[in-house]
């Protein structure tokens, strides 16, 4: 890897994990011991600090300190210990090296077939969850008809104010059911194998929380396959809530009531799409960056 990286989702615990695997085991900090020629003597000596918290020059392992002799010295030699300390960053950009090195990394292409425990690497556009997003939206625009439609229906015409309420608080249930636990989907879709891609992420590794810095942009995926399906096969966007349990046509009616009494309120209601069709995989990220 040449470029530099920028991540905006680092798993640090498969980071070390993984890393200590490769290197049968690692050190949290590495000695360097270097000998060189100086001038010495043994007249005044001027020392000049940076002015650095003593905390943070211990923590980085740095000495910034600087002097200024004023005597005939004479040349001798000199052994210096330095300590390395890496980042968690710089331990994943060492990571991935050695991953590419030792040949465990697969680059999608046009070609791939993707297999499960597989390590690969692709680069795509990034977006929520389409179903939550969807119903997030759906909740949003029922909350401002409560609070913009308070004029006297015809018989028969359009969705009382009170309807509002109740289909607003059923998708803002729907959507916090999506959203409990310690985890979130992210959705790729046509990427240059021809899959579709949906991406665990844990949200204690997310560089901002509210995701505003990650989706709808260009980034590149490193991680583990943990499952991959073909043509005609779909992986639900509902497997972590009760509902992934119910009959298919049962759940399409109740979603489908939904999108209905939206609709008939005057919105224009997005599909709701409640999985991804394959060719399609899942994958445990380890790191995704720019």
């Amino acid at each position: 890897m040449e470029k530099l990286i920028v991540p905006v989702y680092l798993n640090q615990k498969l980071v070390f994990d993984l890393l200590a695997m490769l290197q049968d085991g690692i050190c949290t900090v590495t000695a360097i011991n270097t000998n060189s020629s100086e001038a010495s003597n043994n007249n005044e000596k001027l020392s000049v600090g940076f002015g650095l918290n003593e905390a943070f020059s211990t923590l980085l392992k740095i000495d910034l300190s600087g002097s200024q002799d004023k005597s005939k010295s004479d040349s001798r030699s000199v052994e210096t210990t330095q300590e390395k300390v890496h980042t968690p960053v710089s331990l994943f950009f060492k990571l991935r090296n050695l991953l590419v090195e030792k040949g465990h990394i697969s680059q999608l292409n046009i070609d791939s077939q993707v297999i499960s425990g597989d390590f690969i690497e692709f680069e795509g556009q990034l977006n929520r969850n389409p179903i939550i997003e969807t119903l997030d939206s759906m909740a949003e625009m029922m909350s401002m008809a409560e609070v913009f439609d308070n004029k006297p229906k015809a018989k028969g015409k359009g969705v009382p104010n009170n309807e509002y309420k109740v289909i607003r608080e059923q998708m803002q249930q729907f959507s916090s059911s999506l959203k409990s636990g310690n985890t979130t989907d992210l959705t790729v879709g046509n990427l240059v194998s021809g899959h579709n891609a949906l991406i665990t992420v844990e949200t204690a590794f997310l560089n901002d929380p509210f995701m505003s810095d990650l989706v709808d942009g260009q980034f590149k995926v490193l991680g583990k396959v943990i499952r991959s399906v073909e043509d005609g096969e779909t992986i639900s966007l509902l497997r972590k809530t009760a509902m992934s349990k119910m009959p298919s046509p049962i759940l399409m009616q109740a979603i489908g009531k939904m999108s209905e009494l939206g609709s008939e309120g005057g919105f224009n209601i997005p599909e709701l799409k409640y999985d991804i069709e394959g060719r399609a995989f899942q994958i445990i990220p380890i790191a995704i960056y720019a």
